[in-house]
């Protein structure tokens, strides 16, 4: 079934030569990258190898070439398509790379190598951690909007703290709450504003209130 689904695929990824309307494509460098010939590529997918022909454009300016058949189908500078990448991503995070081999040929019926399985793991890894340090850089900006309403004449404000499990490395040199052991968790401050509206004639059961006064002995 992986064999005819292959080229069945094989069959319909065969492109044919731009028209005289197409004969150019936008280059990265500002330039027109011109149409030069028809080239193969081969790579695998989740049923087995694919082998392709399509337009190929090369820019005499920036003397690079491209072909945006390859972008469409995300395999642009790939030997896989994005669901096998996935598998070896997967494979690649829950057990060595040379043992991600099996589970493929065995599960899925792909024949991958350990430097292709350590390639997409370090390269969607790379990708995660950096989508990651993006959200918390904004996260850390702290840009508040300006609330352009009449001044509130008594806010209560509450606050408290608790702890988040993090990884070792957030807490190197921390002590535990238990003597002799590491922390295992950051403490979070959570804080909850509001504020009394004026037509309230008694402070609600959130309202600090005044101790009473201490009677004289």
């Amino acid at each position: 079934m992986h064999k005819a689904g292959a080229a069945a695929l094989t069959q319909l990824l065969q492109f044919e030569p731009p028209d005289a309307d197409h004969r150019t494509v936008p280059c990265s460098c500002g330039r027109a990258a011109r149409f030069k010939e028809m080239r193969a590529k081969t790579f695998l997918s989740v049923i087995g190898p694919i082998r392709i022909r399509r337009p190929y454009y090369f820019c005499s300016h920036c003397c690079k070439g491209q072909s945006p058949v390859d972008s469409a189908l995300d395999i642009a500078g790939r030997e896989s398509s994005p669901d096998v990448r996935r598998m070896e991503a997967v494979v690649g995070s829950n057990a060595p790379f040379g043992r991600g081999c099996e589970p493929l040929k065995a599960l899925a019926g792909l024949e991958v190598t350990a430097k292709a399985i350590e390639r997409t793991a370090e390269s969607i890894g790379a990708d995660i951690a950096s989508r990651e340090q993006q959200e918390m850089d904004r996260a850390k900006q702290l840009v508040f909007p300006l609330v352009c309403k009449q001044n509130i004449p008594k806010m209560y404000v509450l606050m408290d703290g608790t702890g988040v499990p993090v990884v070792p490395a957030e807490t190197q040199g921390r002590m535990g709450k238990i003597e002799g052991q590491r922390a295992h968790t950051r403490e979070c401050k959570s804080v909850v504003c509001s504020h009394r509206p004026g037509s309230t004639t008694k402070a609600g059961p959130c309202a600090i209130r005044n101790p009473p006064p201490i009677p004289a002995p």
